[in-house]
């Protein structure tokens, strides 16, 4: 498969980078009042999150995990196997969109 040693580990461990750049680049594009604005609707509408959002008083974490959730949900991310398929036809062009996160935690 790649010259890393591919393998289901390796592929799983970058569609979870490719995923995570996704929302990370969305996210980036967010003005505050519109970061502010998706952690409240995501409260209002019973986000698994955990602790309340009330305001501007909820803690940065519990914030930007709402922003998040929202973000994944409504990017339309493909499933594992979809996306598999795609990167076992065009492997550089996913590489090229990696933030290098799927290193961490592979042995060796």
């Amino acid at each position: 498969m790649e010259a890393d040693g591919g393998g289901e580990p390796v592929l799983r461990a970058k569609y979870l980078d490719w995923c995570s750049a996704r929302v990370a680049d969305r996210f980036l594009q967010l003005t505050p009042e519109q970061i502010y604005e998706l952690a409240q609707t995501a409260s209002r509408t019973g986000s698994p999150s955990g602790a309340d959002f009330v305001g501007n008083s909820a803690p940065y974490r519990v914030l930007v995990e709402r922003v998040t959730e929202v973000l994944a949900s409504h990017i339309g991310l493909p499933p594992f196997e979809e996306w598999a398929e795609a990167y076992r036809q065009e492997p550089q062009r996913y590489d090229a969109e990696l933030l290098g996160f799927w290193k961490r935690g592979l042995p060796g």
